[in-house]
């Protein structure tokens, strides 16, 4: 009983063996690389599950010619000028709807314009931790750039119409943690078929060393001396 035991367990330990020497080769081959999908995947899920929230609201403003209320090439090129001014804090003290509190000089990160080279529509995105106060930075620039242009149509030639006021959001836009998760494992992803490619590399130049190094050189001809 005692030998029959030993065999047993000496079995076992073999086939742990077997199992262990593949499972080594395993990590040294794709450790690294696993450990910086990983790192990502936990960097994204972290920053989904601590980063602060964040609402965001849309409004959208037009510009159109005064004289036949059309978009011409004018209107475009104005479009482009008054969606620079929006986050300004001169541009918004236009407004007759008041701010939320914020720290000053700090609108630039609440309000965000964006335009199209080809129409003169201005986005007004609003955003702040709650949807209320997102809706209210967002209307407030759009009223703002509004009274503006309404102030400076005679130089200008084009007026600026209100198309929509934004509405508080239902839902924050960040953080958002399937886009967080999945952009985190992508950035671990990317890193470790870095870290593959270089350590391949490696790889195959002290192959290439240890193949000449295993190659013996050629040896040199006996010199021949012919007595005079």
């Amino acid at each position: 009983m005692p030998q029959r035991e030993a065999r047993a367990k000496a079995r076992g330990l073999g086939a742990a063996g077997r199992l262990r020497a593949p499972a080594a080769a395993y990590l040294r081959r794709f450790g690294w690389a696993a450990a910086f999908v990983l790192a990502g995947f936990l960097g994204g899920l972290g920053y989904a599950l601590f980063a602060p929230t964040t609402y965001t609201a849309t409004a959208f403003v037009l510009v159109v010619d005064s004289a036949d209320g059309q978009s011409g090439p004018a209107a475009v090129s104005f479009a482009q000028a008054y969606g620079r001014l929006a986050p300004l804090p001169e541009t918004l003290q236009h407004s007759s709807i008041p701010l939320p509190a914020h720290a000053a000089g700090d609108t630039r990160r609440h309000v965000q314009a964006s335009t199209s080279p080809d129409t003169p529509l201005i986005r007004l995105a609003g955003s702040a931790r709650t949807a209320r106060d997102a809706a209210a930075f967002a209307n407030a620039a759009a009223d703002a750039l509004v009274r503006y242009g309404a102030q400076h149509r005679a130089d200008t030639g084009v007026r600026v119409a209100l198309m929509t006021l934004a509405e508080p959001p239902a839902v924050p836009s960040s953080p958002n943690p399937a886009l967080d998760i999945a952009a985190g494992t992508a950035a671990g992803v990317l890193l470790a078929g870095l870290s593959a490619a270089i350590m391949s590399g490696r790889r195959g130049a002290r192959r290439d060393a240890r193949r000449r190094a295993a190659v013996p050189a050629p040896a040199a001809a006996d010199r021949i001396e012919v007595a005079p």
